[in-house]
């Protein structure tokens, strides 16, 4: 089916073998000691969360991924997504380094200068040699969709963190990072759901039920035009609000999305800065995005 933009925010993944969250979850299945996750280490080195299995049963499962745990929070973060980045600068931490597929500079709803970034100008996240130079101790890539083959060579590095069911919704995400390096997230959890209670709220006024997310620079009433996706990681932010997501597989006429209690919202794919909100929602950026999407719009 034809792809948005938007509607594939990781990597590709290859056609054959185990997706991304199976491979995770075999990475962590052993503790769960990851971010997020209240139980502690067990003993020994302070970031790992249990100890290595045997790796002589070639069925035993990998190890657990290294992350940091509640008694030994991290002190020096490198970011590796947008989201990642817009999280730890919530809870009034800065990066040593950060790198983003969309950028990690001054955003409407990210009044921040782009920190240190690391000489990678190659395809995906950047390589171990060029984060060597910034002697860090944890990495947050939870939204940065990394596979496992990743994971293993970041945390030969430093701790990382990640959850084991895949990329997190905003707020799991928000106490993910605030666990590992020590901070409270209730001061941005409020002023986020705040926000986000005010949206939904000024939606159900409306009488708005559901959103379309169109994908173009724009249409006339015939033109076919191509939808979000409602699995992706916005679509679940506006399911986790209590409206649903209409989306279609195949590119549908304009005039056959306008129904009653729809709200159709366009993302044009030249406003760089909706599309990295869209792509990476997060605890600053998903309230402005909403709001961005419905400035002016009435549902059908």
């Amino acid at each position: 089916m034809p792809r948005s933009p938007l509607s594939s925010p990781g990597p590709s993944r290859p056609a054959a073998g185990p997706d991304r969250r199976t491979l995770l979850r075999a990475a962590v299945g052993v503790g769960l000691g990851l971010v997020g996750l209240t139980a502690c280490g067990t003993g020994g080195d302070p970031t790992t969360t249990s100890p290595t299995v045997s790796t002589s049963d070639p069925l035993a499962p990998p190890s657990p991924i290294r992350t940091p745990t509640p008694d030994s929070p991290v002190r020096r973060v490198i970011t590796l997504s947008s989201a990642d980045l817009d999280v730890l600068l919530a809870l009034g931490r800065e990066p040593v380094a950060a790198w983003a597929a969309d950028g990690t500079g001054r955003r409407p709803w990210r009044d921040h200068a782009a920190p240190p970034a690391p000489d990678w100008g190659g395809p995906g996240l950047p390589s171990l040699r060029s984060l060597l130079p910034f002697g860090v101790d944890g990495f947050a890539l939870a939204a940065a969709d990394p596979t496992e083959a990743q994971l293993r060579g970041f945390e030969q590095l430093a701790a990382v963190m990640v959850d084991p069911a895949g990329r997190p919704g905003w707020r799991r995400h928000l106490d993910l990072v605030a666990d590992a390096v020590g901070r409270d997230p209730d001061p941005a959890a409020e002023a986020a759901e705040e926000a986000l209670d005010a949206w939904t709220r000024g939606q159900r006024r409306l009488g708005v039920e559901a959103l379309v997310v169109v994908v173009g620079t724009g249409a006339l009433p015939d033109t076919p035009v191509a939808t979000l996706d409602g699995r992706s990681p916005f679509g679940r932010e506006i399911r986790g609000l209590g409206l649903d997501v209409v989306s279609y597989p195949d590119p549908r006429p304009y005039r056959d999305l306008r129904r009653s209690g729809v709200q159709v919202v366009r993302v044009d794919p030249r406003d760089v800065d909706l599309v990295a909100a869209v792509r990476q929602p997060s605890v600053s950026s998903l309230p402005w995005a909403l709001g961005r999407l419905v400035e002016g719009r009435r549902p059908a």
